[in-house]
Formats: structure tokens, sequence, C-alpha cells
């Protein structure tokens, strides 16, 4: 199997299953794996972005890159306050 098509699934899986981890908002938690889970998916992407020369595709993800973390860490101190609750 090519090495691409499986860069590929792993992107697309790992993004659809953040984004549900998200939209879920079932605790602090979960949200932030949902974003640290976004966060390996834009790095996926990327990667495929860099093998194809597809400048838009790393730009895209390096933003949502920054995006994501700005997520883990508004969300982690949350997590930290429901973990030790």
């Amino acid at each position: 199997m090519d090495i691409l098509i499986i860069l590929r699934t792993f992107a697309a899986v790992t993004t659809v299953l953040a984004a549900a981890l998200v939209a879920a908002n079932l605790n602090a938690r979960v949200t932030v794996l949902g974003f640290v889970i976004f966060i390996v998916a834009c790095i996926a992407w990327m990667v495929d972005g860099w093998i194809e020369s597809k400048a838009s595709l790393v730009i895209q993800n390096v933003i949502l890159l920054f995006i994501n973390a700005i997520g883990v860490w508004r969300w982690y101190p949350k997590a930290e306050k429901e973990a030790k609750s």
C-alpha cells in the first residue's frame, strides 16, 4: 500500500475523531484529548503537504496547529481541576 494513502487515511481519521471529541464537549479532559488529536492530525496533514509540495495545505495546518495548541492551553487547566475533584 502506498505510504501517502496510509498517511492521508490516518490524517482523515484522526481529524474526524478529534472533531467528534471536541464537539461532544463531554468534559474538559475529553476536549483536551480532542485538541491533542487535532494537533497530531495537523502534523500528518503537514507531512502530506510537504511530500506533495502543497504549500497551502502546509500553511493551513500550521495555523490550525497553533489554534489547537491554544485550545489545549485554555482547556488543560479545566481538565486538571476536574481531575482533582
